[in-house]
């Protein structure tokens, strides 16, 4: 994959950059062996054409006090006609719209979106507008409003010490701030008063049953034991059995080390986990990412996105590709001070150290492929012009306040393009308009996972990967014999494109040379398969090779061609007729259609291991029966319906 589209700026830039660039610079460039060197070269060279780059902090960041109004109208109207889920839209517009300095028009808008989320159940999120409400400065005259909400959503929640807490301060403020008239307001304090000692009878009478409360589960990470990690100098480091893996295990389950979404979604999903926005929170300054709640607000807000804001726009116009965003992405996630303490450790990393450490430590990922040495010397200008670019929002949005005189940071990104180049993955969503018809799986982003960048390549992969925001799940579809490779896909399966075209796009894509075992026995396409043939397992022992039938033959027992005994294919046969191999797979078809999707994979999985016993790929009933499992995991995963309120 590239670092820029042809679009953007940068490729121009690049161009006209190329051009300035003599002959003797350039072989000197292509003789340097190291990528700080090479970092250092064209930062020096870079400033020949710097004028065409126009990468500056973007001063419209996207906030319009009089768009944002208007929003916050069309949402007041929708909460007066009870059309909730239409209000919330346009507040959680107006939200974003709304410029950091209007903070009372925040703070009304913010109190009549947590009425509208507590229409549609979400108390926490009610709750949590509500605080805002009151931090933005919310007229205290009209406090007692926000909480009394506030103490009736406790009271709900069975947080009966809170909602006391909550309707003490309701009356608190009728007494001493509201304008209300005086009988009026000595009513509303009476009847406060009194739901405030029901409130604490109940608290006083289920106080000593409560349990403390339960704080939120951190997230572990997964790797099957069964799951071991090789290296050879051919394959490099890669994932194999240890024990038997049978369809439908899970193997592994992983947040990504860095994570960032594409452009097209960075309004309709969160910038930090990836999930599709009900509840918006967002940037104080600009409009370019949003967050699904105010944890994730605070986490983006408070690490990457403060060296990115305002220049997402310009690299977005720039051309730069998820490749170059993620690169950055890995660096303006952690301070400045983490790389340069641990800089010193890169040369002597070996892979028993890294395995040990978590997913977030950026030594895990340091030694990735990056094919460094088959990369020509007219790719690496390129790549190294776009960390010069990378570079140069670090140092203009103050990343690293101390003057950098050792292109450290230029290094890093360099290094990171790299990595993520061959490393990372697409993060996906299953999409359909409709509930009732099939998904497609649409990417929303990339991200660089530290244990599946591990997983090799195969066109007949062993594995399924799904998505849960940004957490990737991995699911077995076969068996995986001890010692085998455990392979995932990365673009072509043998079942849908030819060996050259396969190898043509990995070729060029991953530099490697495919010689999978569907690739290295040629095995045809999905359309391609001869049907009348089928490639029973031999019965001999110790041996598991293919032994082609034809269906039109009469014959009744077949030799095998490796070790010599006769397969006694009228027993096989019947094997598999006696299995139901046909209404087993429409009850797992009709399990997925309903909804079912982990009984379904259960009865994949039943179906996979008879067949896996009789037959030996490729044949069609075989890859159906993949293909069924596959849709099952992707609908495990983030799904999004356009119009889930009508059916095709």
């Amino acid at each position: 994959m590239e670092v820029s589209t042809e679009e953007g700026y940068f490729h121009r830039y690049a161009k006209k950059f190329r051009r300035t660039v003599t002959p003797k610079e350039f072989e000197q460039f292509a003789c340097l062996a190291s990528d700080e060197e090479r970092f250092a070269f064209v930062n020096e060279l870079k400033w020949r054409v710097v004028n065409e780059l126009p990468l500056e902090q973007s001063l419209d960041k996207g906030k319009f006090l009089d768009q944002a109004l208007q929003h916050k109208v069309n949402g007041d109207r929708l909460q007066r006609d009870e059309d909730w889920s239409g209000a919330l839209k346009c507040y959680n517009q107006s939200y974003l719209l709304l410029p950091e300095e209007s903070a009372l028009e925040k703070a009304h808008l913010l109190d009549n979106r947590s009425r509208v989320l507590l229409q549609l159940g979400k108390l926490d999120q009610s709750l949590e507008d509500a605080d805002r409400a009151i931090a933005y400065g919310y007229p205290a005259e009209q406090l007692a409003t926000i909480w009394e909400r506030k103490a009736r959503i406790f009271q709900s929640k069975k947080d009966f010490k809170a909602a006391v807490e909550c309707f003490d301060q309701a009356v608190h403020y009728l007494a001493h701030r509201s304008t209300l008239p005086a009988k009026e307001r000595d009513e509303r304090i009476e009847e406060l008063q009194k739901l405030t000692d029901t409130v604490y009878y109940q608290y006083k009478n289920v106080q000593k049953y409560l349990e403390p409360p339960k704080g939120t589960r951190p997230f572990q990470p997964h790797l099957d034991g069964s799951v071991l990690y090789d290296s050879t100098e051919a394959e490099g480091r890669f994932a194999k059995a240890k024990t038997m893996l049978r369809p439908n295990q899970i193997i592994l389950k992983e947040k990504p080390h860095a994570a960032t979404l594409l452009q097209e979604y960075s309004g309709t999903h969160c910038s930090d986990c990836f999930e599709r926005i009900e509840v918006l929170y967002c940037c104080r300054s600009c409009t370019d990412v949003v967050f699904c709640s105010g944890r994730c607000e605070r986490n983006g807000c408070g690490s990457y996105h403060r060296y990115e804001c305002g220049y997402l726009g310009t690299l977005w116009k720039s051309g730069a590709t998820i490749v170059s965003l993620l690169a950055l992405r890995v660096v303006t996630q952690k301070p400045y001070a983490y790389f340069n303490e641990i800089r010193q450790d890169f040369p002597g990393l070996t892979a028993s150290v890294t395995d040990r450490l978590p997913d977030d430590d950026y030594r895990k990922v340091f030694n990735l492929v990056t094919h460094s040495d088959k990369r020509s010397a007219e790719d690496y200008l390129v790549w190294t012009l776009m960390a010069t670019m990378l570079n140069s929002v670090l140092r203009m949005s103050n990343y690293n306040p101390e003057p950098q005189e050792d292109n450290f940071l230029g290094y890093l990104l360099l290094h990171n393009l790299q990595i993520i180049n061959y490393n990372a993955h697409d993060v996906s969503e299953v999409q359909r308009k409709h509930s009732n018809e099939t998904g497609i799986s649409v990417a929303v982003g990339a991200a660089l996972y530290p244990m599946l960048a591990l997983f090799n390549h195969s066109c007949d992969p062993g594995i399924v990967r799904y998505f849960t925001g940004t957490t990737v799940h991995v699911r077995t579809i076969k068996n995986i014999a001890p010692g085998a490779i455990i392979a995932e896909n990365y673009g072509p399966l043998y079942t849908r494109m030819s060996r050259p075209e396969r190898r043509q796009q990995l070729a060029t894509n991953y530099m490697f040379d495919c010689n999978c075992q569907a690739c290295a026995a040629d095995w045809p396409t999905c359309a391609n398969m001869v049907h009348s043939v089928i490639r029973f397992r031999c019965t001999g022992a110790g041996c598991r090779e293919a032994v082609p039938y034809d269906l039109h033959s009469d014959c009744q027992g077949v030799r095998c061609s490796a070790c010599g005994h006769i397969v006694d294919v009228g027993e096989r046969i019947r094997m598999l007729r006696e299995a139901s191999m046909i209404s087993r797979f429409n009850e797992a078809s009709h399990l997925y259609q309903v909804g079912l999707f982990e009984h379904a994979l259960a009865k994949y999985a039943a179906i996979m291991m008879i067949l896996d016993e009789v037959l030996v790929p490729p044949y069609r009933d075989y890859h159906m029966c993949q293909q069924g499992m596959r849709r099952c995991c992707l609908d495990l995963g983030s799904c999004y319906v356009s119009c889930p309120g009508s059916e095709k």
